[in-house]
């Protein structure tokens, strides 16, 4: 009598929710699919035999892909994948170890976050998110690579290569915002 009631409802929830098995084979097919994405869209990248690239416009596709992800993941499952996705991009890039990596980690969870807290989850989102995310890893490889070599060099980066790239990868949103919300569903 010195002991409050048991309350037998608190494990309710909690069978409801092992009850529901069959969702393990959505997220098994979801995480193959994304794989499978992720893949495709690194070796868009950084194949030397197809490229999609117009004139020196080289889209991100991992960047895209990754942002597009995110606005359907949550923080974890998009801080993990940018940093996967960014070490397989730093495999394959020219650019400094870890670069790929730490941009695409901060990108992937800053994504997630923004479309949690301040954005909607739609395609306009996505469109700036990508424009957005897209103008902050080129800053930063510019910033890297070209800020220290000259006017000449680091302007003639941003104009003929950055702006273009930029521009190029936020095309890629809307369709690859589609693919997530159909998957995630």
């Amino acid at each position: 009598w010195l002991l409050p009631p048991l309350k037998v409802r608190a494990a309710l929830p909690l069978a409801r929710g092992i009850s529901n098995m069959p969702s393990t084979k959505i997220k098994f097919s979801y995480v193959a699919v994304n794989f499978l994405i992720f893949i495709l869209a690194l070796l868009l990248q950084y194949n030397d035999s197809f490229t999609i690239k117009i004139a020196t416009a080289n889209p991100m596709l991992p960047l895209a892909a990754l942002v597009c992800f995110s606005m359907f993941a949550s923080e974890t499952a998009s801080a993990l994948t940018g940093l996967v996705i960014g070490i397989f991009a730093d495999s394959a890039a020219g650019t400094p170890v870890g670069f790929n990596t730490i941009l695409f980690f901060v990108i992937s969870l800053a994504a997630t976050l923004i479309v949690r807290y301040l954005f909607n989850n739609n395609y306009r989102s996505a469109i700036a998110l990508v424009l957005l995310s897209a103008l902050f890893y080129f800053t930063a490889r510019w910033l890297i690579s070209f800020a220290f070599g000259g006017l000449e060099t680091s302007l003639g980066y941003i104009m003929r290569f950055a702006i273009p790239s930029v521009v190029y990868t936020s095309l890629f949103a809307v369709p690859l915002y589609y693919l997530q919300k159909f998957l995630a569903k």
